[in-house]
């Protein structure tokens, strides 16, 4: 804009001039200056729309056509990112730029003002393109789901508040006429209500530099957070919260800094080994606890997979001793509850959906004043949800139509 003198003695018969000398001549004296810098940002302005509204309809209509037939994965995500929209918009911002000293040359104290605008609305849109392209990145790199992800994420985050933090300063700086050395003056006089503000952004940063060191959660994750009451896929975590898809299709969102403060079930484990373990019980009433007799020995040795174990018993003559009980206190009696125990440890053993390599065990839990808990204890061979509850039910529907066969009775509880 220095060269306005020049531009004013050169370019004496052009529009600008003719404009400019037809508001002098028919407009009030008053407000002829006005006037004429108001026409004149008027006149830049709809250049600005009418090449923005070019490069909207002709450019990015020319790329959108062009870049789908790359295949290339960056330049995909730069069109879908916005990227290329936002770069665009400097074109249009540039070209009016260069416009300014030709139509401003008249009044050469309204460049300064111009000057500040421009730099303005520069600053604005390259803050946005950088912005564009650094999601770009951050989209790139979550597609394969690594740990190392998190990190992207959250990192990608806190350069995108940075960014905006330092185009607001300079912005700050041109209104104000500031030097670097006051803002950062001003800086440290609040830092601590900076700290304060920007608390979540830098535990979330530290969460997330924490998670792809440790590889503890990564998106797509199934995960469980008791403190919340929240079990779902991880959907997102970025610099401040993660949000995670519950059972029921609704979303959670729980503070980044939580998924290492607090905490947190990870299935992933479970699923990657493609078993899942069945842990529930089944309360028996104590009155229907008892010592086997002979006619009950006889009725389960229909049972196949009893039967070598009932021969065992009787091999070692424990059941002569039941038809008289006196005198016999001190010696080892077989019960039903003992007999059932051990028929469904064989059952589970001999259960091809049950995995042999993981601990089995039908134990006793503790006494309640309802009945004695009787608890099986194993794994599933498979980590997928609908045949887990599947395998799980007939365990359990077999257990319970098959008690009442060793004289045993289930007792139901309510929560009053």
């Amino acid at each position: 804009m220095d060269g306005a003198t020049n531009l004013k003695l050169e370019n004496q018969n052009t529009i600008i001039d003719n404009l400019h000398n037809y508001i002098a001549n028919h407009f009030p004296e008053s407000t002829i200056l006005f006037s004429q810098i108001f026409i004149k940002v008027l006149i830049v302005l709809s250049i600005f729309l009418l090449l923005d509204w070019f490069q909207r309809k002709v450019l990015l209509k020319i790329v959108q056509r062009i870049i789908p037939k790359t295949k290339n994965i960056w330049m995909n995500t730069f069109m879908k990112k916005n990227v290329f929209t936002s770069f665009f918009h400097l074109l249009p911002l540039g070209i009016c730029y260069c416009l300014v000293p030709v139509i401003f040359y008249h009044h050469p104290q309204s460049f300064h003002i111009l000057d500040l605008v421009f730099s303005i609305f520069l600053i604005i849109f390259l803050s946005k393109f950088i912005i564009c392209v650094i999601d770009s990145f951050t989209e790139i790199k979550n597609r394969d789901k690594s740990y190392r992800t998190v990190a992207v994420k959250t990192f990608s985050e806190l350069i995108k508040i940075l960014i905006i933090l330092f185009s607001g300063f300079i912005i700050i700086s041109i209104l104000f006429n500031l030097t670097s050395s006051k803002i950062f003056t001003f800086l440290g006089a609040i830092m601590a209500v900076i700290l304060l503000v920007f608390r979540d952004p830098i535990l979330g940063l530290v969460t997330g530099i924490n998670i792809a060191g440790s590889k503890q959660i990564k998106v797509g994750d199934w995960i469980s957070i008791p403190k919340y009451g929240t079990e779902g896929s991880v959907k997102e975590i970025n610099l401040v919260t993660a949000k995670i898809q519950n059972l029921d299709k609704t979303i959670s969102t729980v503070p980044t800094y939580d998924l290492i403060s607090t905490e947190v079930k990870n299935h992933e484990p479970m699923k990657a080994s493609h078993t899942r373990r069945i842990k529930r019980s089944v309360l028996f009433d104590f009155d229907s606890i008892k010592f086997v007799d002979e006619s009950l020995i006889n009725k389960l040795m229909k049972i196949s997979l009893l039967k070598d174990y009932l021969l065992q018993i009787k091999g070692k003559s424990n059941l002569s001793d039941l038809k008289n009980s006196e005198g016999h206190e001190s010696r080892h009696r077989i019960t039903n509850l003992e007999i059932f125990r051990h028929y469904m440890k064989i059952y589970l053993l001999k259960n091809p959906r049950i995995s042999t390599k993981d601990t089995i065990l039908v134990r006793h839990l503790e006494p309640t004043v309802y009945g004695l808990p009787l608890e099986i204890y194993c794994f599933a061979n498979t980590s997928v949800w609908l045949e887990y509850e599947e395998i799980q039910a007939n365990i359990f529907e077999h257990l319970i139509a098959l008690s009442s066969e060793f004289e045993l009775k289930i007792i139901l509880t309510t929560a009053s």
